[in-house]
């Protein structure tokens, strides 16, 4: 099988906490990267280069153990069909299934939960290989999702990040102010940008519906039927929809985020005054959502660190509408009650520009 290495937190994001750094194998040797420290570990960050960290192989990749959710995924569902002419194509075969010859996408998607029983024939009448037709098949693997992620998030997030952050003044101050910005499309690209950021993650839980759904319905229902891994399978899939249905722009969660957002929440841009009071850190889990039922300081909302130095949230809002954005300098303290929130949502890995982490936690 084919080893695809896919980045679920995007190294274009990460690229801004780049910075002259040690690896702990060679501290006197200095290199351009990351500082990476595992959650449980935050005594000293190891330098490591973006491309090494925060991936998996396969992260998005749909095989035919998914194929239940090409229904829901009509650019997937045409790769399959593709592929599965090429197959045949490439072997000189025919396939039927009780007798109907399968010559389009629409007959291969239809007859396509039957493959076990579908027949394959030589172009010449003869009979072809069914067996080693059909691990073939089922050897497919999609990577629509993750090259829809390089054309789109990979490709766009510095332009996207550069205009959001042009709007904002640029040199140093102290204090909040309020400015009106016109509800462009750069507010609407970095709020989408922040959703998918929320759904491409593994650990993406859809605001408690998956575990719920996942611990309390499926595990039971197929561990009563001798198969408890097809709940894992069920869920990745219905993950893989819903970061398709953001991909798309079809009715999903992204869509539902977007809509919600620009009617019911309101824009805090945090920057961290100087060098000197600290940066951002982020993390395995960039976009944070922290809500506690009691918090004095009402911190409650959705943290995204942008750069080492700004960080957007989102949280409720009263009467301001998404254009009226406070603009906030912080200081140390602030700086470090936010990472602290920021460390508490990362799953095991966390990323900074500092060596040492004791000034800004």
């Amino acid at each position: 099988m084919a080893t695809k290495n896919q980045h679920y937190v995007p190294r274009v994001y990460i690229k801004s906490w780049e910075t002259t750094v040690y690896s702990k194998k060679e501290p006197q040797k200095a290199f351009t990267g990351v500082y990476y420290y595992d959650k449980a570990d935050l005594s000293l960050g190891d330098g490591r280069n973006k491309e090494s960290i925060l991936s998996s192989n396969h992260t998005y990749t749909v095989d035919f153990r998914y194929d239940f959710i090409l229904q829901s995924c009509r650019e997937i569902r045409i790769e399959f069909a593709e592929k599965i002419k090429t197959i045949l194509s490439q072997r000189r075969a025919k396939a039927y299934y009780k007798g109907n010859l399968l010559t389009n996408r629409n007959a291969i998607f239809r007859y396509l939960p039957y493959l076990e029983n579908w027949d394959f024939y030589h172009l010449d009448g003869t009979t072809a290989s069914k067996k080693s037709i059909i691990n073939e098949i089922r050897g497919i693997r999609s990577y629509c999702l993750e090259d829809r992620f390089s054309s789109y998030v990979e490709a766009q997030w510095g332009d996207i990040l550069k205009r959001f952050l042009l709007s904002f003044p640029d040199v140093d101050g102290t204090g909040q102010i309020e400015l009106h910005l016109q509800k462009t499309q750069t507010i609407v690209d970095m709020l989408n940008m922040l959703a998918l950021m929320m759904c491409r993650n593994p650990s993406f839980d859809l605001l408690g519906i998956f575990s719920w759904l996942k611990n309390d319905i499926l595990a039971p229902a197929f561990s009563s039927c001798g198969d408890a891994t097809m709940a894992d399978i069920f869920m990745r899939g219905c993950w893989l929809t819903e970061i398709y249905r953001g991909l798309y722009s079809e009715n999903g969660f992204v869509d539902t985020f977007l809509s919600t957002a620009l009617s019911n929440l309101g824009i805090v841009v945090y920057r961290v005054a100087n060098k000197n009071e600290g940066t951002f850190i982020t993390s395995d889990n960039p976009v944070v959502y922290h809500k506690l039922l009691v918090e004095a300081t009402n911190h409650n909302g959705i943290y995204f660190p942008l750069t080492p130095r700004y960080l957007i949230f989102l949280g409720k809002r009263s009467n301001a509408g998404i254009d009226d954005v406070l603009f906030r300098t912080v200081h140390n303290r602030d700086l470090r009650n936010i990472n602290r929130i920021l460390l508490n949502g990362a799953e095991s890995g966390i990323v900074s520009q500092e060596r040492r982490l004791g000034y800004i936690l």
